[in-house]
């Protein structure tokens, strides 16, 4: 994996961007437990929300027998996703990696020590996702959701001489 060393400001249609270095894109990742799965389900992109654990350098998230272990089994290659808005804006990582059942107990404790119930299922299935890239951006600002109609965004004016409290029909 090659790493990203140091944040690099840009631009993107959104408004300012930072990609994030790997290290802020890990400290991020560590600082939140709710993520999304992607993965494959007969070559149809399926995703899932998960809690998750991580130490810095993978991703554990816990499941149970099912659905996810199934499709993990035939294609191990994963997206995983986790996003927060903030005060200033918004950040996103991204993490393309291969997962696997995860059988390391002391991993597994760590990981239930921190994790929050969120549907009691037992028996718990431990997944690794080892990262292959890794992905954060920060978007600085939020762009102000505006009607089309409102002419300060370039929307459509008026379409008569009329001032815009004139009704029609009057």
């Amino acid at each position: 994996m090659v790493e990203r060393s140091r944040d690099v400001d840009g631009w993107s249609p959104q408004g300012p961007v930072t990609e994030l270095s790997d290290a802020r894109s890990w400290l991020l990742i560590r600082g939140t437990n709710l993520g999304r799965i992607g993965l494959s389900r007969d070559n149809n992109p399926e995703i899932y929300p998960v809690y998750y654990y991580s130490d810095g350098d993978r991703i554990v998230f816990r499941t149970a027998a099912g659905t996810k272990l199934v499709d993990l089994a035939s294609n191990d290659s994963v997206v995983f996703e986790v996003d927060a808005p903030t005060d200033d804006g918004t950040w996103s990582v991204i993490v393309h990696g291969t997962a696997r059942i995860l059988n390391d107990v002391s991993t597994q404790a760590a990981a239930v020590s921190s994790l929050p119930e969120w549907v009691p299922t037992e028996p718990y299935v431990f997944v690794e996702v080892t990262p292959r890239t890794i992905a954060g951006r920060w978007f600085h600002r939020r762009l102000r959701m505006a009607r089309a109609d409102e002419p300060d965004i370039g929307g459509p004016k008026s379409r008569s001489n009329d001032p815009p409290s004139k009704k029609l029909g009057s």
